[in-house]
């Protein structure tokens, strides 16, 4: 059993002294207590170097693949892992109400904490759960110590609200010319007066400026590194924009070049930090349909970007075609600037798409102020001498009532809400799941308005090209919810909506029908029971406030489960709390004896799935989405 042994060992260690490097020569064993033994005799030491050396070249292979990872993009897996533990993120590009830009915002003399403190706590009444705040490189050299101090306490007020951080470190964007002190009063009506780059034209121009804007990224990034309150680190807004045409005329001529290889070297320097949190930057022109047709700084942002952020002031069309084509990444998405009223980007519907999508949502404002940023872009352009009629951008005036409170009732119906229908793909509902598939709409065939015809994509959910196929159900159970639907129905076809998959609120053609056969068979009537081989407690809506076959309608519902004792044994039986039928309140505060005709199941339980209709005739459903909520 000796003998292959020690062939075996041969073998290996005449074809390892082949391939293992010399060891260096400064390598020497001291080996001189007696204790140990006898002295290693040279022989044994060359023997050492021999068995020892590829030990030492692999830990320091292992350590340098560790550094290389460390101050490398992240691998796909590990920005969806980060995506996964951090959740869907809402909120907004934030900036007090006193402050007209980054400088007056962190300076110590103008750091306004109280007003900070207050404005998040609105933010954390809408649901929002971040906001990106810009820094400026000039703050880390008046006083670095006092900086990080006051972002550390910024922070500290941001938590307490549930607000999650993204810091900004550089920015392109109005002023090139920063300058630390008391900064100037706003202009008049004009959208961002104060608003400053950083680093500013005189940094960029200048070589030996760039140590200095190095120590700044790597200072900051460090402090805050592992730091749970830090969401990411968006390394450069907007970084060629030439700020036309407010700014343009005191741009560098070639600032796109110039800031290039700074956006290189600025992912570096945040690397270099070793942050737990993603690193970004957001591309900001177009919808990026072909990756071969990216300029240089677009290809730079997003080949070095953890997690893919960008920015989207159009209308929905827009910002589906830009979502579509940045899944081609792999990347967990992040709109970090959107909603510009006067440009045709709201909250309605682009929050509740984002939330469908998955990606975060911050838009531009939080509270009229300083920065003016009601006023449109072209305020620097066009005379204005009040208060425009649409806000472009904001939620807030500065003592705390909302520009429009349907938005806000908007806003935090989508915070708080879960989509059950992501527009993609059926996930989260039940199988079998029979013909529905996902379209990109329909519309009503010319030639027999009682058929739908479908449109390929994405978006809605249809039950079949045939329009019958099987009942379609949730994966996941509610109680208490606050439910919203749209559906769509061509004419005399028919359909429902089963909350906890046996209380149902009819889906019918009923426009311009004054009475129909029945108690709730009406669309928006809360469908009878069968008892004894009629039907009873069937619930005719308020009004009929049906829309013409094709068009899409919706249900707000507020619906209480029925209650139950320890033994099981029901004490309070379900109830319609409200129901609401394109915006017309039909129901309200009407209990539900038992499970309606038709339901999924007889017996009634605390919680069960939402249940759509599917073979009684085409019908196609979208924006469905869920708030559970705990009612007396």
């Amino acid at each position: 059993m000796k003998k292959p042994l020690v062939l075996l060992k041969s073998r290996w260690r005449a074809n390892h002294e082949k391939i293992v490097p010399p060891v260096p020569s400064d390598f020497e064993f001291q080996v001189s207590d007696s204790r140990l033994g006898p002295p290693l005799t040279p022989r044994m030491i060359c023997r050492l170097k021999r068995l020892l050396g590829p030990v030492l070249m692999l830990a320091l292979w292992s350590a340098s693949l560790a550094a290389q990872e460390s101050n490398s993009r992240w691998p796909e897996e590990k920005a969806q892992a980060w995506q996964q533990k951090t959740g869907w993120l809402a909120g907004c590009d934030f900036l007090p109400s006193t402050a007209i830009n980054q400088l007056e915002m962190f300076q110590a003399d103008s750091f306004d904490l109280a007003t900070i403190d207050r404005e998040l706590g609105w933010a954390q009444s809408l649901g929002f759960n971040c906001a990106r705040v810009y820094l400026q490189d000039l703050l880390w050299q008046q006083d670095s110590e006092g900086f990080l101090n006051r972002l550390d306490r910024f922070l500290t007020v941001a938590d307490r609200h549930g607000v999650g951080v993204i810091f900004v470190l550089f920015d392109s964007c109005w002023d090139p010319f920063p300058k630390l002190g008391k900064q100037r009063a706003p202009r008049p009506h004009v959208h961002n007066s104060g608003w400053v780059q950083s680093p500013g034209a005189r940094e960029l121009l200048d070589p030996s400026k760039r140590p200095a804007l190095r120590d700044y990224a790597v200072g900051v990034v460090s402090r805050f590194r592992d730091d749970r309150r830090v969401r990411a680190w968006d390394i450069w807004n907007e970084p060629d924009n030439m700020n036309r045409p407010a700014y343009v005329d005191q741009e560098p001529t070639n600032k796109v070049e110039l800031v290039l290889p700074l956006l290189k070297q600025a992912f570096a320097w945040a690397r270099e930090a070793k942050p737990s949190q993603p690193l970004t930057s957001g591309v900001w022109i177009g919808t990026w349909p072909d990756p071969e047709k990216l300029n240089p700084t677009e290809q730079v942002q997003l080949s070095q970007s953890d997690v893919i952020s960008f920015h989207n002031y159009n209308d929905l069309a827009s910002l589906k075609e830009a979502i579509a084509h940045l899944k081609r990444y792999h990347r967990p998405l992040l709109c970090t600037e959107y909603m510009s009223r006067g440009n045709g980007s709201f909250f309605d519907p682009s929050l509740g798409y984002l939330k469908s999508q998955g990606v975060a949502a911050l838009n531009w404002g939080l509270v009229e102020g300083k920065s003016q940023t009601i006023y449109p872009w072209d305020s620097w352009t066009k005379h204005y001498d009040s208060e425009p009629a649409i806000w472009f951008h904001d939620i807030f005036r500065r003592d705390g009532s909302p520009y429009r409170m349907q938005e806000v009732t908007y806003i935090k119906d989508i915070a708080q809400s879960v989509f059950v229908f992501n527009g993609e793909d059926l996930a989260g509902w039940s199988e079998p799941r029979g013909d529905w598939l996902v379209a990109d709409g329909v519309t009503l065939d010319s030639a027999n308005p009682e058929v739908l015809v479908v449109n390929p994509g994405q978006g809605v959910m249809v039950n079949g090209i045939k329009g019958r196929t099987l009942d379609l159900r949730t994966e996941a159970e509610f109680g208490d919810m606050e439910l919203h639907v749209e559906f769509c129905i061509p004419k005399h076809s028919n359909s429902g909506v089963y909350l906890q998959g046996r209380y149902e609120v009819q889906v019918y053609d009923s426009f311009g029908v004054e009475k129909d056969a029945y108690a709730g068979i009406e669309c928006g009537g809360i469908y009878p029971r069968w008892v004894n081989e009629q039907n009873l407690d069937g619930h005719s809506p308020r009004i009929n406030a049906s829309k013409p076959a094709g068009q899409w309608q919706s249900f707000d519902i507020e619906f209480r489960a029925p209650r139950f004792d320890p033994s099981g044994k029901k004490v309070a039986n379900a109830r319609m709390v409200r129901v609401l039928h394109n915006g017309q309140l039909v129901h309200e505060q009407v209990d539900l004896n038992g499970p309606t005709r038709s339901s999924h199941w007889s017996d009634e339980k605390p919680q069960g799935p939402i249940l759509l209709q599917g073979d009684h005739g085409p019908v196609a459903y979208r924006n469905l989405r869920v708030k559970r909520i705990t009612l007396d």
